[in-house]
């Protein structure tokens, strides 16, 4: 996560907001611990985000930002178990709709047919971060993406063992009733070049929710990874978001241009 999060994190930082972005245990630079010691299930994952942000001392409550597949569900159940921990929700890329498909690289981990699953097969990590993006990645980028998996298999693993622990449409539901009560100020920015997440998706869970969430619209060309594609384009409304001032924007505001 934190790679994805590099240069928004230094803009936060020079316009006087403190930020953090943990990678995930088994992701990243954090460690691979084995299922023995971390089972990589839903509650694992989110007794982990509480125990980062306890020993951090981090300053409660506090905005989220969360983005993506699976880990990115894990932050919004994160964000209904610790309504009082979090004030403010920002949501980039995650898919939300119940009918929601996972990306090809994951569901490939749930195929019916047993010889068909990677298994702990080296994952490619350099091809998952760029797939999504409508830019071309810098090598190096792409380079610091795939580091983890070619230093320990155990990178590979901690993405079978997640991906086992799984339920798919069990955490779509649960994304989807627990937001039902949401009121908490949130808003929602989705790339509109995006190829595993149609930009359909946030209208159809919004159309079920009466919360105090807001989708707004960037013009800008921003892929899966808005934060990685372009974070400059979103930085303005990541600022208006922290400070309050989008809570007033109507619903289909232009951002991120």
């Amino acid at each position: 996560m934190y790679d994805r999060y590099r240069r928004t994190l230094a803009m936060l930082g020079e316009a006087g907001f403190e930020a953090f972005a943990p990678d995930w245990p088994g992701h990243g630079d954090s460690d691979k611990p084995s299922s023995s010691t971390f089972n990589y299930s839903q509650q694992a994952y989110l007794n982990g985000l509480r125990e980062f942000a306890d020993k951090c001392g981090i300053k409660k409550p506090f905005g989220l930002v969360v983005q993506g597949f699976v880990l990115g569900q894990y932050g919004l159940l994160y964000a209904l178990a610790n309504e009082e921990d979090v004030d403010r929700l920002f949501i980039l890329n995650t898919p939300l709709a119940l009918n929601s498909k996972l990306r090809p690289e994951l569901a490939a981990y749930k195929s019916p047919i047993p010889f068909m699953r990677p298994g702990n097969k080296p994952f490619d990590g350099i091809m998952y971060n760029m797939m999504g993006s409508p830019y071309a990645m810098m090598e190096a980028d792409a380079l610091v993406y795939g580091k983890p998996f070619k230093e320990s298999p155990a990178a590979s693993v901690a993405i079978a063992a997640t991906m086992d622990q799984l339920d798919w449409s069990s955490l779509l539901k649960a994304v989807d009733d627990g937001f039902r009560t949401w009121r908490k100020p949130s808003l929602l920015l989705f790339g509109a070049n995006d190829p595993f997440v149609d930009v359909k998706n946030p209208f159809d869970f919004l159309d079920s929710k009466r919360t105090n969430m807001r989708l707004v619209t960037a013009t800008a060309k921003l892929g899966h990874c808005p934060q990685e594609d372009y974070p400059e384009a979103i930085q303005d409304t990541l600022e208006s978001w922290l400070t309050g001032a989008s809570d007033n924007w109507e619903p289909g505001k232009v951002v991120a241009s």
